[in-house]
């Protein structure tokens, strides 16, 4: 399957969003849409066989809505919400230095009972151009979405602005009906304020990918052939380039270094807040700050190969996820403008049947809400009532409670190192009550070293022999002896007739003596010795080294450092009531000892792959929602197994499939972190979804009951929709 990013214009509400992604899911090919109205982007997974780009750009054509591929350059999305905010502003601004006098005339009029010469003619003249020139583009919308057969929320605008309007023609000819045509400008200037409320909060929403995105500096110094520099444009360079960096420069794009020692600022990348080190062939992120020495760097990637463009394509194909929670409100939106018609139509008919009960229940209300009209006409109170109803009701604020707070969770789980794959994943993380851990390249680190050397001879010379013999074995354990031999000086020796043993050892011919170096077990196994002293040596792993001739020759042990963090990382886990297991293909002795120093609740050692995933089905059959954290290499087949899988980066791999989240530094207390921005977003998603259902299904009832003037109505429409972005943006305060 392949995936598509796609921009969506035209979409004013979550019910577009929602006719956009029907008719996505049509097209031939399609496996999945998800559209997602706080970016404005839909998110198409297809099978290239059957898929055809064109016929999903004519689908969301037919839709009513304008289809465009997502810019290359990500760089100007900023750009175009700025644009966008402008415009808005602009709009709100004209719309309101008209509405402005006309509300003081429509409210002298209403509050005094003064009456003013031409008062109908006025409303109609200045309301004219609000509506059907500042505020025309939700009724151009509602026009095309009534000719495609859609409905939205600019369609319950369309009604209510221009049957406000007809009330001023019908009163201008004489027809005996209050006139709202003022009233339609005011709802027109309310929903303009709203658009530019919401879409001023939706760019803030965004505002950590932004930052990443605006991370990457736009010129570079290029070192030339004949060793001058040329200050380039960014979008010049390419790969194996030379290009030079001063002090306190951003790093242009990925690159090694090839000349030079420096430390290098990476905290807006992986959120580590200590200066990386970095000297020759040492790998640097593009955007990271160098802080002290000049180097000389060669370009490795460039464009959307570096790790800033995927880390802003995994969190952006992240936002455009839908979680769970969000079905239900898909639902309501669905059949939401539909019903809301039919509520209004209702509205109208009942007024018009039963005017003299309601006219009692707002004779009653007056004295709380003076803006209450109880002498109305019949038909008069029947549109005032039915106008209400529909500029009230509010797809919108269900429509962003979920995407909004996904978008800023998600982007602030990337501005400190956490990377989330998926809005499902994050919404699992809040559940996740076993927290899984790998030992090896998790709570320890990866390379084992030396500790401990215990020789019955000389110590360099038994150094020597046992290095040596190692050094035909890929085993980690003479990897580590060989590095211990290289950084104390010590050289080599050849030996004849080397036999590696897989997981037990080594045994060769040095002076036609046979030697062997090897676990405990396979020297006793060999050599028949059973009383070689380990007591000393608990909980770490030893190499001995045994000689036909001499005997014993001496024990080196070694061991895995504990990563400085994990201990903290793991009593944080416990604090939130989640169990905490270690898993290791380690030996027991090992095993208890780690588990003993980070004071993890279980372990369990000697494990092959495929006891690891055992394991974790064995939890997840009792009940537990379980987390695994691993370095998400040899432990892939266990992340996926999990409910959640954590793997452990290095800040440049992210792209490992089998996790769900990417932590891009070995920082294990970012595990606890993660869990807690997964709680956090959640518990703004439900804020916001309560807030959306209960703001309609309290103020439909009171508008249809003519208790809600119109203006009031439309007012509270557009503040329940930037109430719920708001509330989102809160998020971005959450301290992880």
């Amino acid at each position: 399957m392949e995936k598509l990013i796609l921009k969506i214009e035209g979409m004013s509400c979550a019910s577009c969003a929602m006719n956009v992604e029907k008719a996505l899911k049509k097209v031939k090919g399609v496996e999945n849409a998800v559209v997602n109205l706080a970016s404005e982007k839909a998110l198409i997974t297809f099978n290239p066989k059957d898929f055809s780009e064109k016929d999903a750009f004519e689908a969301v054509e037919k839709a009513g809505y304008k289809a465009l591929y997502e810019k290359s350059s990500k760089k100007d999305d900023s750009d175009e919400f700025l644009e966008k905010v402008k415009k808005a502003k602009q709009k709100m601004i004209y719309a309101w230095a008209i509405t402005i006098p006309l509300s003081f005339i429509m409210f002298v009029h209403m509050f005094f009972n003064i009456e003013f010469k031409y008062h109908t003619l006025i409303n109609l003249i200045l309301s004219f151009p609000v509506i059907f020139i500042i505020g025309i583009d939700p009724i151009k919308s509602a026009i095309k979405a009534l000719i495609h057969k859609n409905t939205n929320m600019d369609v319950l605008i369309f009604f209510g602005v221009t049957s406000s309007y007809l009330t001023g023609i019908l009163n201008l000819f004489g027809q005996k009906i209050a006139d709202y045509s003022g009233v339609g400008a005011m709802i027109t200037g309310f929903y303009l304020i709203g658009q530019y409320l919401e879409s001023k909060a939706k760019g803030r929403a965004s505002e950590e990918i932004k930052k990443l995105l605006n991370l990457s500096p736009k010129k570079a110094n290029l070192v030339k052939e004949d060793g001058s520099i040329e200050i380039i444009d960014i979008d010049f360079v390419k790969v194996s380039d030379i290009l030079l960096v001063k002090p306190s420069e951003q790093i242009p794009t990925d690159s090694v270094i090839i000349e030079g020692t420096t430390s290098v600022d990476e905290s807006m990348i992986t959120g580590e807040s200590l200066p990386v080190p970095k000297s020759i062939n040492d790998t640097v992120i593009g955007g990271t700050i160098n802080q002290l020495g000049t180097i000389k760097i060669k370009v490795t990637q460039i464009g959307e190969n570096t790790v800033l463009s995927k880390i802003s394509k995994l969190v952006e194909d992240a936002q455009s996820t839908k979680v769970p929670v969000q079905a239900f409100a898909d639902r309501v939106i669905s059949i939401f403008v539909p019903s809301i018609i039919i509520i209004a139509i209702l509205t109208f008919i009942v007024w018009f049947l039963f005017p003299s009960d309601l006219h009692k229940l707002n004779f009653w209300a007056k004295d709380f809400l003076p803006w209450i009209n109880p002498n109305l006409n019949t038909i008069s109170a029947a549109i005032y009532a039915s106008v209400a109803t529909l500029v009230i009701a509010c797809p919108c604020a269900l429509g962003l409670a979920t995407p909004t707070a996904l978008m800023v969770g998600l982007g602030l789980g990337a501005s400190k190192g956490i990377l989330i794959r998926s809005g499902e994943a994050l919404e699992r993380a809040k559940d996740i009550d076993v927290v899984v851990f790998d030992k090896t390249g998790t709570i320890t680190d990866k390379e084992l070293y030396v500790t401990d050397i215990v020789s019955n001879i000389d110590k360099e010379e038994f150094i020597k022999i046992v290095a040596s013999l190692e050094s035909y074995s890929e085993h980690p354990i003479g990897i580590a002896i060989n590095k211990f031999a290289k950084d104390n000086n010590i050289s080599k020796i050849d030996f004849q007739s080397v036999k590696v043993i897989p997981g037990l050892g080594v045994e060769g011919y040095l002076d036609n003596k046979k030697i062997i170096v090897g676990s405990p077990k396979f020297i006793e196994d060999a050599t028949g010795i059973k009383d070689i002293e380990k007591s000393k040596f608990k909980g770490k792993t030893l190499a001995i080294a045994y000689e036909e001739e001499r005997g014993l020759l001496g024990i080196i042990a070694l061991s895995f450092k504990i990563k400085p963090n994990a201990k903290e990382a793991i009593d944080q886990i416990k604090k939130m009531g989640i169990k905490t297991i270690m898993l290791t293909g380690d030996n027991e002795e090992t095993a208890r000892y780690v588990a003993s120093q980070v004071e993890i609740d279980e372990y369990f050692a000697n494990l092959l792959p495929q006891d690891k995933i055992m394991h974790i089905k064995r939890l997840q059959e009792m009940g537990y929602v379980v987390a695994m954290v691993g370095d998400g290499i040899n432990d892939a087949p266990s992340l996926k197994q999990s409910d959640v899988g954590i793997s452990i980066g290095t800040g440049t791999d992210i792209a490992k499939e089998a996790s769900n989240i990417t932590l891009m530094t070995d920082d294990l207390t970012n595990v606890a972190k993660s869990i807690k921005l997964s709680i956090a977003t959640f518990k703004k998603i439900k804020q916001n979804l309560f807030w959306a259902f209960f703001y309609n299904i309290i103020a439909i009832p009171f508008a249809a009951l003519g208790m809600l003037h119109p203006v009031i109505a439309e007012a509270a429409m557009a503040t329940s929709s930037v109430f719920v972005v708001t509330n989102s943006i809160r998020l971005r305060n959450f301290k992880i």
